[in-house]
């Protein structure tokens, strides 16, 4: 906000402190959050496991201190966490796994935007955190139609974390050596989506298109089928 000096954050975990007891006393907590061989009641959270959940900002609600705030480094391990142990598990259903991702990768976000990031480190949170949606999107495949996962909000989620990497670029202050390949991923996502809502220009200006080899690496993450690729 402009006049508005943002802070920095400082929380170093995952999930403050003072949400996960919280949510422990309210048995808010997600059962990927539980300390494994819990039995006890209320279920008590894994500090390594827990994760800053989503709060939508209330108008004329003071902003988070920055103890309630990751910093980027503790965001890119987070996203990490989730790309590499939370994604791919198996102890819960793929929607509900993607609808537990989705919220903490949205709250990832607005971490980010609540504190004062410096432009190429949050770029990299933000590549990291849309390649880890884009992912989970693809997993679920059709059946993203059953369980807790909503395809709307998916999709919202998707074009919202385009977006946020948008601005992030747009200020100008790189280099940016991955935006060419999110680029790609943007024009091919939106392709398979039959979106045509968004310019092509929505991932800003950059100096040359992405290298085939480049953009190829990326697209396991994103959820374009063969017949698509040839109508390019």
């Amino acid at each position: 906000m402009p006049g508005c000096e943002l802070p920095v954050g400082t929380c170093p975990d995952m999930c403050p402190a003072a949400e996960r007891a919280q949510r422990e006393r309210e048995r808010r907590l997600h059962r990927l959050e539980v300390a494994p061989g819990c039995r006890q009641d209320p279920p008590r959270a894994d500090p390594q496991r827990a994760v800053k959940e989503y709060s939508r900002p209330a108008a004329g609600k003071p902003r988070p201190p920055p103890s309630q705030l990751r910093p980027p480094s503790v965001l890119l391990a987070t996203v990490r966490y989730l790309a590499g142990e939370v994604a791919e598990s198996a102890d819960a259903a793929r929607a509900e796994v993607a609808s537990f991702v989705v919220d903490r990768l949205r709250a990832v976000r607005l971490d980010l935007a609540l504190q004062d990031a410096g432009d190429a480190e949050a770029a990299v949170v933000l590549e990291a955190a849309l390649a880890t949606l884009l992912a989970v999107v693809a997993r679920l495949g059709p059946d993203a139609a059953r369980g807790p996962a909503d395809p709307v909000l998916l999709q919202a989620q998707v074009q919202e974390g385009f977006g946020s990497l948008r601005r992030c670029y747009a200020r100008g202050a790189g280099p940016h050596p991955r935006q060419p390949a999110f680029q790609g991923l943007f024009l091919l996502y939106n392709l398979e989506m039959g979106s045509r809502l968004l310019p092509l220009e929505f991932l800003g200006s950059s100096d040359s298109p992405a290298p085939p080899s480049q953009v190829s690496g990326c697209l396991p993450l994103c959820p374009v089928n063969g017949l698509s690729l040839f109508t390019l």
